[in-house]
This record gives structure tokens, C-alpha cells and sequence, in this order.
């Protein structure tokens, strides 16, 4: 063989080359897998698994519930404000118009243009007030959501749970899998002594 090769690469020294290349090749691919490789495959695999509905844990929870109190006690308060803003804005108007006649029309304009600022003021104050609870509604899903997703972390390391799934992200599963009810139970209790503030919005340099 040795003698062959030997011939065979003074005669064709390329081709002796790149057979020598794929022999090289061969032996590699055919070597075993060392113990390395192994291990990370049994360090990948898992056996338990659970499923989360994480959509009605936030919906459902009793701090999702108080906030949503908070939040709708917040808007009557800022309804009643504004219905007393409207008020004073008609009254305004009205006065306004019966004085048409009794002042220049330059100076008529101009409190024209004054009370027609102080609408976009008031317009402002509505937009920016509807913004702050939505905001404020958004930041206490966001922090009931990480707090739900730690405790999700915290049954999986009790029931030695290898992954947790989304329910959404499955088609069929048993029943058994699923801790929504056990998160969800531990979230409140975790939750109850919760404080709950909603800011005021920042005033314009109009207000």
C-alpha cells in the first residue's frame, strides 16, 4: 500500500494531495463522539414540564382588581373636575357673546382668543389625565406580571419543573400540567398588603 501511495504521488502528486485530505476527513467523521458531547446532551434534556396561563393570572389577580378600583375612582374624580371646567368655559362663552356689542371688535378678538386658549388648556388636561391612567394602568400590569413570572420561577424550582409553557403556545395538554391556579393563589397572597398610587400628570406652562 505505502508502495502504491508512494508511486502514486510521484506520478499525480494533486491528486495524492487531496486523497490524502479525504482519508484525513474519513477518520475524523468516524471517530467516536467524545464524553464532552454526551454530557451536554443529558445536561439539555428534561422530563417535567408545566403550563402557565399567564394572560388570566394578571386579569384575574386581586391586585389587577384594586387597581382597576383605584384607576376607575381616579376617572369619576377627574370627570367631576372637567364637567366643573365645562361649566365655567359655557358661563364664559355666554358672557363673552353678550359683550360682543359693548366693546371694540379688536378687543373682542382678543378675548376671543383668550378663551379659546383657555378650551385647548382644558382640552390638554383631559388628554393628558386619560394618558396617566393608562400609563398608571400599564406600569401595575407590568410589575404584576415580572411578580407572577418570579413566583412562576419559584414552583418550577419546588416541583423540580425542567420548562414552563405558555398555554397559548400549545394545542392539547393535561390538565395536571397546568399551575395557574397555584401561581395565581400565591401572586395574591404576595400581593394583598400591596400599595397601590397613581401620579398626577406633569401641568403645562398653559395650566
Amino acid at each position: 500500500m505505502h508502495f502504491f501511495l508512494d508511486k502514486f504521488s510521484a506520478q499525480n502528486p494533486l491528486r495524492y494531495l487531496i486523497l490524502a485530505l479525504a482519508m484525513f476527513w474519513m477518520a475524523v467523521f468516524l471517530m467516536p463522539l467524545p464524553a464532552v458531547a454526551q454530557d451536554a446532551g443529558e445536561r439539555f434534556s428534561f422530563q417535567r414540564v408545566a403550563v402557565i396561563d399567564l394572560a388570566r393570572i394578571i386579569r384575574e389577580s386581586e391586585a389587577t382588581e384594586r387597581v382597576r378600583a383605584l384607576l376607575d375612582s381616579k376617572s369619576e374624580e377627574f370627570q367631576k373636575e372637567f364637567a366643573e371646567k365645562e361649566v365655567q368655559l359655557l358661563a364664559k362663552e355666554k358672557e363673552l357673546k353678550a359683550r360682543q356689542s359693548l366693546i371694540s371688535e379688536e378687543a373682542y378678538q382678543e378675548e376671543v382668543r383668550a378663551f379659546q386658549r383657555d378650551v385647548a388648556a382644558v382640552q390638554q388636561d383631559i388628554q393628558n389625565k386619560r394618558q396617566s391612567l393608562d400609563r398608571a394602568l400599564q406600569q401595575a400590569q407590568d410589575k404584576i406580571r415580572q411578580l407572577a413570572t418570579t413566583i412562576v420561577a419559584e414552583r418550577a424550582s419546588e416541583l423540580n419543573i425542567d420548562l414552563v409553557f405558555k398555554e397559548e403556545q400549545l394545542l392539547i395538554f393535561r390538565n395536571q400540567l397546568n399551575i395557574t391556579d397555584d401561581v395565581l393563589e400565591r401572586l395574591n397572597l404576595r400581593t394583598k398588603d400591596a400599595q397601590l398610587e397613581i401620579s398626577e400628570p406633569t401641568k403645562t406652562k398653559s395650566e
